[in-house]
């Protein structure tokens, strides 16, 4: 179900769903909110009795703006959350800006319980290209919503799921989402990826041109304890359009990491 919780000074949205082994922390991409989510938690089942969020960055959906500028602002947001709202053990799901925020988590210090991480579509470096940088700004002085980016579904994807994730997308203001697009943009840990010693889950598309299969190889090259599956076919936004097998993955990863 969608809630809302006060998390210090700031309303924050999100799906929770109870239970009682590790918990999933899901944070979305660029421009999107919470409802990206929907699908893969739906295809995860029980598992095991798990607690899982899917939580709204600031500026969208249910949760205060203004929106942040920076991945590591982000991070603080999620470390200031988990710290509030989650028990226990947890692991970090994050979707391309939101994989950005997950590699932060990891490499912060004081994630003691963190279990580990599963980055989807996402990289250490996310150089954004500059027209949607510049489809943004534009759109931010129009208040015209921008086309989602190239690439994003698979070219024979079901018409009615694009459907559903430009109107969730309504919930994400245009100003939001060009500052998502920034932070990205800003983004870069490919010096960094050794010091991460959770283990981590990395999923890619192999027709994702938005964060291609190379940025996904480079993660699973340099992040020691690291698992790493491409799924032909697949664009972008394959955590809706490959929701069972994105979950048949992330079950199996959990049920090998958080044994004990």
């Amino acid at each position: 179900m969608v809630e809302t919780h006060r998390v210090g000074d700031r309303e924050v949205g999100f799906r929770h769903e109870w239970g009682s082994a590790p918990t999933l922390v899901c944070v979305h991409g660029a421009a999107d909110n919470h409802y990206v989510y929907d699908r893969l938690l739906d295809a995860l089942g029980p598992l095991g009795g798990r607690d899982r969020y899917a939580i709204d960055l600031p500026g969208r959906a249910g949760t205060d703006g203004p929106a942040l500028r920076t991945v590591a602002d982000m991070q603080e947001f999620l470390a200031r959350f988990i710290e509030s709202e989650v028990t226990g053990d947890y692991l970090v799901v994050g979707h391309s800006l939101g994989g950005a925020v997950a590699i932060e988590h990891a490499l912060a210090s004081r994630p003691k319980r963190l279990r580990g991480i599963v980055l989807l579509a996402t990289g250490a470096r996310l150089r954004v290209l500059p027209l949607i940088l510049q489809i943004f700004e534009q759109a931010s002085k129009s208040g015209q919503r921008p086309p989602l980016p190239a690439g994003a579904f698979e070219p024979e994807a079901d018409p009615a799921l694009v459907a559903d994730a430009i109107a969730a997308r309504e919930d994400t203001p245009i100003e939001t989402g060009a500052a998502d697009w920034h932070a990205a943009d800003r983004f870069d840990r490919m010096q960094d990826l050794a010091r991460i010693r959770v283990p981590a889950l990395i999923v890619a598309g192999r027709n994702d041109t938005l964060t291609p299969p190379k940025y996904a190889e480079y993660l699973a090259a340099k992040i020691p304890r690291a698992e790493l599956h491409i799924i032909e076919g697949a664009g972008h936004m394959f955590l809706m359009e490959r929701p069972a097998d994105v979950a048949r993955w992330i079950e199996g990863f959990v049920a090998e990491h958080t044994r004990g």
